[in-house]
């Protein structure tokens, strides 16, 4: 049995009711498990991310094989490989608006699935950059949430702004990947 005195208890009251930042990162460490997340690993998926959206649309018009790095991407960027991916992405809709196999993923990203008649390949768009502006990040232990917009410039220099909220997860081999995406096209409310 363990036995606190009067000090480490008061001690260990203060660090609950004071919620120093350390704590978390202090208990997952001492418990054997690794430290939390931080909003710089998030961000860099979240480049990441928009560098390999750009990639696929440069690779689909360089005339190079679009559909195996859009696979490649896929798989490293999203947790398919351990379960479904919650995805909602921002041009499905209907009976397939929610992809959660790699499958129905890839096909939204590059289109040519009879089994996904409506995906034209929204990776195959004339994408020239994509940067992301997040409203808020929040962390739990080994799942990162954030949410805010991606602006997507294509090569006439129009820009298409979405909405997303992403949660990445860091796996046993410590890479994050996505378990959640959510994309919609912002609001607009009808003129009066």
């Amino acid at each position: 049995m363990i036995q606190l005195n009067r000090s480490s208890s008061v001690l260990a009251l203060g660090c609950l009711l004071l919620g120093l930042a350390a704590a978390p990162r202090a208990l997952a460490v001492a418990h054997g498990g690794p430290p939390p997340l931080t909003v710089s690993q998030l961000e860099a998926a979240q480049q990441a991310w928009c560098e390999a959206l750009v990639a696929i649309s440069n690779t689909h018009r360089d005339g190079g094989d679009a559909k195996a790095l859009a696979g490649k991407v896929i798989d490293a960027a999203y947790n398919y490989a351990n379960g479904p991916v919650l995805f909602k992405p921002t041009l499905a809709y209907g009976e397939q608006t929610f992809r959660t196999t790699r499958e129905g993923a890839l096909a939204y990203f590059v289109g040519g699935n009879p089994a996904f008649p409506g995906d034209t390949g929204f990776a195959l768009k004339p994408w020239a950059k994509a940067r992301f502006v997040n409203a808020a990040t929040y962390i739990e232990g080994n799942l990162g949430t954030t949410m805010g917009h991606v602006i997507i410039t294509d090569t006439a220099g129009k820009e298409t702004k979405v909405e997303k909220t992403w949660i990445f997860r860091r796996g046993d081999d410590g890479k994050l990947r996505i378990v959640l995406h959510k994309s919609t096209i912002p609001y607009a409310p009808p003129a009066k």
